[in-house]
């Protein structure tokens, strides 16, 4: 597998949901998380451009959707369960979330706008300390740890002890992330309407 098919899988995987932003950040983390495992399934070079880490000739190939979904041409099929968990991992966070994200850790803030590829060593280090590493190497039988966002870290900067959940599997979060996003959708929807009665 190369990163141009990896990147046609994820579009149709996640079809009318990735824009180009989204798309270079769950590639990033796919190739970070690989490196780590210890199961290298494809070659990328992640510059450290000034709004994140970004691989150039993807960025190149996808630039022209902009800000909007990329319509996949065709349908992609990888036989990768290490991409697919990762992928999965990660895909419910908007693309927002996911830059933010970068920006907090420190393989982007070390060579920020230097323009240089972030090495392979500087990758495993960091995220290899990373509580999502603990789902390395994948067994049917582990405790599934979430990766980290932009709200973990705001909402434990100053925990002198951080909270790490887990969970019993990917589908028990995945779940829960999905009925807690539904809960907040509806608060918002209220809030919304409330608002509007004020006015």
């Amino acid at each position: 597998m190369d990163k141009f098919q990896l990147a046609k899988y994820i579009t149709s995987k996640y079809p009318n949901q990735v824009t180009p932003m989204k798309l270079q950040k769950l590639m990033y983390y796919c190739y970070a998380w690989q490196l780590v495992a210890n199961d290298k399934k494809f070659d990328a070079s992640f510059e450290a451009w000034p709004y994140g880490p970004v691989e150039p000739q993807i960025y190149e190939s996808f630039k022209s959707f902009g800000r909007n979904p990329i319509i996949a041409d065709s349908i992609t099929t990888i036989d990768e369960p290490l991409i697919d968990f990762i992928l999965d991992s990660y895909s419910v966070f908007s693309a927002v979330e996911l830059s933010k994200t970068t920006h907090m850790e420190q393989p982007w803030k070390k060579f920020k706008n230097t323009g240089q590829v972030i090495p392979d060593e500087e990758l495993i280090d960091y995220y290899g300390q990373q509580v999502y590493a603990k789902n390395f190497p994948l067994k049917d039988d582990k405790k599934f740890y979430p990766p980290k966002t932009s709200s973990h870290y705001s909402f434990t900067f100053d925990m002198e002890k951080e909270y790490v959940p887990e969970f019993n599997n990917i589908k028990d979060y995945l779940n829960s992330f999905n009925t807690e996003k539904e809960r907040l959708n509806i608060l918002t929807g209220k809030l919304k309407k409330w608002n509007g009665f004020k006015n």
